[in-house]
């Protein structure tokens, strides 16, 4: 080979999602690899791979590594297109028009090859040879191991300097065996040998793939298009370097994730010492923790071995059999040189999802011993309003004390710039002018609004003209703040009635209610949605509505929310939840108490009781049909503990009257006997009391008819004080005098009878006329005589006040 003769890059392209059928892709690339190694021309011949493979990934890796050959090796699915990976690893399908697209654009950029070593991808292949020189797809299902003989055929003549056509016939002939020769095709562009008119070739019909990230993080495999972050990325690459600790803080939606995977982890990598893991803490933060150590462990084994080791060593670890600084050094002793970078994605969750005070405490303390120990580094990222769970816990507090933690907040304007412009610059998409200044007028400086910039960027994207983004599609889509919300109501408003009642079901378990925090999203099985509901939770979760994100965690189906920005700007989503609040709260503790009687191996001691038992009863009567079996079967049992010991107490209750009435028998003939001699001895001096009362008695009643009450009442109180067995004459002596005194005001002044009395109109004062010819004025408050009007020459008959109480007048005369 002369130094003139450039190298051509072969790029590998894998994808077989977990859903689908295994195919043989590993031995496949292995087989490429090794064809190409011992070829005469293999100097000529760079190899790239690429695998799991999303829809970005496709057009990214062809972006960075600038193929001549693209080969597809995976699942067609014939006219509905090829299919790759979403982001939980399950199948989508990638339509004929994109993939087309994608090569108009990719043909100009070098790509003179497209295998498509897939099941009826004749389709895909007819549409890209548009642009294409060379593609080569399978008219019918093709079997795993006959691809695998055309794939070896075909670069074992690539590589030893065969032209295209004739790689495309030995790559046949090595499928006579299976009686397959006839299912690959060969597509030639027309006039492949014209020259290329730049001025020609537009590409104003083309959409490429989306930069942007929508809801999702940045991943390790979206670095290229991850701006506006570089100052806080280097500075987080020289702190991991210093610190076993490092802590990345900020609001929700401020960006942690992506600094991390697709800023700290891709400059890592680079330097080629580390080992990399990560991991969420999730509901049972042992289990995801010893999955992600199981693969540094274990890497040649299987998923279904990887999962038993991990489940095993989660269990030995939470029990304390084995510490994960132990682990941590086997590791290490595997692989000498290097470091061991464990990043702990979303940390709140360890208080969130797991809430088992003790488990959280001990997963923390395997944390904090692990990284005692040289060349290991936790990062973990943590949202802002859980920093006091993770504070008020000492050693957590005192390691974050001695580490300083790394604060992430609102991206400055000129960052969201970058992150606005760049991806769209580098795949020669245009904005409109001041639409970039327009759109961060509309961010501002509020924490957690990037998911909802990108979310709307990758609107944006989908609706642009002539590789140009518009003022008119970002009015269209609502802009920044209500993108996610309108996109989430049109999808709710397509839904039929009943398909709106699941989804109200659906989302409402999906948040968990705040309690001094705000509202948060939360991991859901399958049977806590419904079992009814979960084909909507599929459709919700896949292309275009992309509202929900499911997964699989010990066997278990699940699904949450895409972001937490759907939670606070779906109007809608906020009824339910505030309309549910109460149950849903009720709900999370119920699940905390139900986990810790599990724990506790049924232990009666951790049923619900008293209020919290009745309670859980209206609940069970309200609304079991929105708990899971395992929910109502432990308030089933709880009733039934209460009721048994209620029998039991009742029966207790029975046995104590009985002991007790056979014992107050016996008493009662001692006391009765004791209470006889008593009386014998206090006989004698009643009777001189009852004496003594009679007589006093008699002279209250003589008192009484003679006029003077009062001094009857004093008398036939002290008759009353002569306690016991006072006689009844001298109790209605009192009664008498009680009921027939009443408290009278006396007013004495005139010496003879009265004529006439007026009261003034405040009631103050008395007026009072008599036969002594006077008028005398009373102070009816002090009950004293004011004054005294002499001047009558005859008695005075009558008195009145004038009605404003400032005159008086009388009349006089005889008889």
């Amino acid at each position: 080979m002369t130094n003139n003769t450039p190298v051509k890059t072969i790029l590998i392209l894998a994808a077989n999602p977990t859903n689908t059928a295994p195919l043989r892709l590993d031995q496949e690339i292995r087989e490429i690899d090794e064809g190409l190694r011992r070829a005469n021309k293999r100097d000529q011949y760079k190899l790239e791979q690429k695998w799991a493979v999303r829809s970005r990934d496709f057009y990214r890796a062809i972006l960075d590594y600038q193929p001549n050959i693209v080969h597809f090796c995976g699942h067609g699915a014939g006219e509905d297109g090829i299919v790759l990976e979403d982001d939980t690893g399950k199948m989508v399908l990638v339509q004929t028009n994109a993939l087309a697209s994608m090569f108009k654009l990719f043909a100009h950029k070098g790509v003179d090859c497209v295998i498509l070593n897939a099941c009826y991808s004749e389709v895909q292949a007819e549409a890209i040879s548009q642009y294409v020189n060379y593609v080569i797809g399978m008219n019918r299902a093709v079997g795993d191991r006959a691809a695998l003989a055309f794939a070896v055929g075909f670069y074992d003549a690539i590589a030893a300097g065969y032209r295209l056509e004739e790689a495309y016939e030995l790559g046949c002939s090595q499928m006579m065996s299976f009686r397959e020769q006839a299912t690959p095709v060969f597509k030639k562009k027309n006039l492949i040998d014209a020259p290329i008119d730049e001025d020609v070739i537009t590409f104003e019909n083309v959409i490429p793939p989306n930069p942007y990230q929508g809801l999702s993080a940045f991943g390790e495999e979206d670095a290229d298009f991850f701006f506006g972050q570089a100052k806080f990325v280097n500075n987080l690459v020289e702190v991991t370097h210093k610190q076993p600790l490092v802590a990345v803080v900020g609001p929700s939606g401020s960006g942690k994730s992506s600094v991390v995977y697709a800023g700290l982890v891709p400059k890592l990598r680079k330097e080629g010492n580390w080992l990399i893991e990560s991991f969420r803490p999730g509901k049972e933060p042992f289990v995801q923790l010893a999955f992600a150590l199981v693969r540094q462990l274990e890497p040649a084994a299987g998923e279904t071995q990887q999962l038993r080791s991990a489940v095993g060593l989660a269990g030995d670890m939470q029990q304390g059999r084995i510490t994960l600084l132990q682990v941590v050094s086997r590791i290490l002793e595997r692989n000498p040189g290097q470091r061991l970078l464990l990043v702990a994605d979303q940390f709140e969750e360890l208080y969130t999802l797991c809430q088992v005070k003790q488990e959280q405490e001990r997963f923390a303390d395997g944390l904090l011993t692990a990284i005692a120990q040289e060349n290991i580094t936790l990062v973990l990222t943590l949202r802002a309003d859980f920093y006091g769970y993770v504070l008020s816990y000492r050693p957590l507090r005192d390691a974050l004390q001695e580490y300083t933690p790394q604060l992430l907040s609102s991206m400055k304007r000129e960052e969201l710039q970058a992150a606005i412009e760049l991806p769209a610059q580098k795949l020669e998409v245009q904005l409109e002018p001041q639409l970039t200044q327009r759109i961060l007028d509309d961010v501002g400086q509020e924490p957690g609004n990037l998911p909802l910039l990108e979310f709307a960027l990758t609107r944006l994207w989908e609706k642009q003209v002539n590789r140009e983004l518009t003022h008119q599609a970002y009015e269209e889509i609502g802009g920044v703040k209500k993108a996610i919300a309108n996109h989430a109501e049109q999808v709710y408003q397509k839904l039929n009635e009943t398909e709106k009642k699941q989804a109200q079901r659906i989302f409402v378990q999906l948040v968990r209610p705040g309690e001094g925090t705000e509202d948060t999203r939360r991991v859901a099985t399958r049977v806590e949605v419904g079992e009814e509901n979960w084909n909507l939770v599929s459709y919700l979760a896949g292309y275009p509505a992309r509202l929900v994100v499911t997964g699989r965690q010990e066997q278990e189906d699940t699904v949450e929310v895409v972001h937490e920005a759907l939670i606070r700007e779906w109007g809608t989503l906020g009824e339910w939840i505030n309309a549910n609040r109460q149950f849903r709260t009720w709900q999370e503790r119920l699940k905390v108490a139900l986990r810790e009687w599990k724990n506790n191996n049924h232990d009666a001691g951790g049923l619900l009781r008293s209020v919290p038992l009745t309670v859980a009863e209206d609940w069970l009567r309200k609304r079991a049909d929105e708990m899971t079996q395992e929910e109502r079967d432990f308030i089933q049992v709880s009733v039934k503990e209460r009721d048994r010991e209620r029998q039991k107490k009742q029966r207790r209750r029975q046995l104590t009257i009985i002991g007790l009435s056979g014992f107050s028998s016996v008493a009662m003939m001692l006391a009765g006997f004791a209470l006889w001699q008593w009386w014998q001895a206090e006989s004698s001096r009643k009777q001189a009391e009852s004496s003594r009362s009679e007589a006093i008695s008699r002279s209250s009643m003589t008192n009484f008819s003679q006029g003077q009450e009062l001094d009857a009442l004093m008398e036939a109180l002290q008759a009353a004080q002569i306690k016991d067995r006072s006689p009844m004459w001298v109790e209605a002596a009192l009664r008498q005098a009680v009921y027939e005194v009443k408290e009278r005001n006396r007013l004495a002044g005139h010496s003879i009878y009265l004529r006439s009395v007026a009261f003034s109109p405040d009631g103050k004062t008395l007026a009072s006329g008599s036969q002594n010819k006077t008028i005398e004025l009373w102070n009816l408050q002090t009950q004293k005589l004011i004054t005294t009007l002499k001047g009558h020459r005859n008695w005075v008959n009558s008195v009145a006040f004038s009605p404003d109480g400032k005159t008086l007048a009388s009349a006089s005369g005889d008889k």
